[in-house]
């Protein structure tokens, strides 16, 4: 194979792989709101929310997706969308609190680090799930450690990929 040809190749997979991030980015900037309770078939419920990044629908296979990774069931938990200013939590992506069964994910943009987006919405999101579930299956002192194989095979919680 020429010089000439190598580069070729090497150039047009570049352009490929380039036109794939490009695609998978697409429209994960746009945000969800929603002004009523929404309840999904395991029983996770989304309160009124605004500045969400993924819609109930993701939200829901996110849910499903981390209950079949973890090969355990439970019923989801309430999930609400606001700012963390109103309990002096600071920075963070989401906090699961698992007497009320809630987790919160923060709208506050300006006090975390990186940009958020429809991904950290996810990942936040699939790591509280991961405290969910090994809290609704007895497992509460491996959730409240992180000490469980299924925060690493499952969701370590928002990758800082930018």
């Amino acid at each position: 194979m020429s010089y000439l040809s190598r580069n070729i190749i090497a150039i047009s997979m570049c352009a490929i792989l380039a036109g794939c991030t490009v695609d998978n980015n697409e429209g994960c900037d746009s945000k969800y709101s929603t002004d009523q309770q929404l309840i999904d078939e395991y029983g996770l419920v989304l309160k009124p929310s605004q500045d969400m990044y993924i819609n109930f629908d993701g939200i829901s296979r996110t849910y499903a997706d981390t209950m079949a990774c973890m090969g355990m069931t439970a019923t989801g938990p309430t999930i609400e969308f606001k700012s963390f200013s109103f309990a002096g939590i600071g920075a963070g992506w989401a906090f699961y609190h698992p007497v009320a069964s809630t987790i919160w994910v923060n709208t506050d943009e300006e006090d975390i680090v990186l940009e958020r987006d429809c991904r950290t919405d996810q990942e936040a999101l699939k790591h509280e799930f991961v405290h969910h579930i090994l809290h609704m299956n007895g497992a509460g002192d491996a959730s409240r450690g992180h000490s469980s194989a299924s925060f690493k095979k499952c969701s370590v919680g928002v990758n800082t990929y930018y």
